[in-house]
Formats: C-alpha cells, structure tokens, sequence
C-alpha cells in the first residue's frame, strides 16, 4: 500500500513538472505542380477525410460549418473523453490561421502554409497550445502532442496517395 501511494504521488509531482504546452511542426513536399489538389486542405470540408478521422475510435461524425472557408469556419469534433473546435481565424489564398479549442478550456493555434515550388508543393503544418489542468495537464499536453503530430502525418501520407492514384489512372 505504501509502495502504490508512493508511485502515485511520484505520479502527481511529475505531472505538475511536466511542460503544459504542446507544439507540432510538420513540413512534408508532395510531387505536384496543380496547387488547386494541396488547397483541398485550406477547406475544412475535406479534413475529415483527408485526416481519415473515420479510422479514430470513439469518435463522433465531424460537425462542419457552412460555408467550411474562411474567417469564421469551424469544425467540432466530439470523442468519448472530449471535443475539439477548430476555427479559422484568418485565410489567404494559401494558408490558413486557425484557433483550437479542446473541451471549453484548453486552447491553441495553428497555421497550415501551402507553398508551390516548381514541380512541387510545400506543405507546412505549425501547431501549439496549453493545457490548462494542473494535475494532468502535462500528460495530456504530450498525449496532444504526439496525437497531432500523428494526425498531420496521416493527413499528408493521405493526400500524396490521393495525388499519386489520381495521377496514374
């Protein structure tokens, strides 16, 4: 009993300790030269699928704005232990800034930047935020950032697949 209480508390310290931010930054270049297939990724509409969230258990369809571009475009995601909202807060032709907002109390911010260069395309994802608890906030803010940086990676294996089936018919 003694030894458990110990591992526990041992558990809590290192919690408190642990950093309560996450960050994610991913660059991948896809081989593509038509920017219009990497753009599907500036609209919240194609990120379900994309993101292949289907493959997540305990996941609930995806909740999409309409319009899903733009200032103002948002996409709820409810899963069994939380949600998550992702707004966009700013938008060009080739890049997006959005907000994360994890279960009314964590927040964050991100930026996906699409940049074409010659027979290729640049794909960078940055990605950070807080987690506000302050027993387990450490241990989460490392579970979001292993999850996300997983997600983006996914995302992006996707979309090369997606360009490469579509290029050879």
């Amino acid at each position: 009993m003694k030894a458990l209480l110990s591992v526990v508390l041992l558990a809590i310290i290192f919690g408190l300790i642990l950093p309560h931010q996450y960050q994610v930054t991913q660059s991948r270049t896809i081989q593509t030269q038509n920017t219009s297939d990497v753009n599907l990724l500036l609209d919240l509409k194609n990120w379900p699928e994309i993101m292949a969230w289907h493959t997540y258990s305990g996941l609930t369809s995806p909740k999409i704005s309409i319009p899903s571009t733009g200032i103002g475009a948002h996409i709820k995601l409810e899963h069994t232990i939380g949600y998550l909202e992702i707004t966009i807060v700013k938008q060009t032709t080739n890049r997006i800034a959005f907000s994360v907002l994890i279960n009314d109390e964590h927040t964050g911010y991100g930026k996906l930047i699409i940049t074409p260069t010659g027979s290729s395309t640049k794909i960078e994802w940055y990605l950070n935020g807080t987690i506000h608890s302050s027993i387990l906030g450490g241990y989460m803010a490392l579970y979001c950032e292993f999850f996300l940086k997983q997600m983006i990676i996914s995302a992006t294996n996707n979309l090369n697949s997606q360009l490469k089936l579509q290029a050879n018919p």
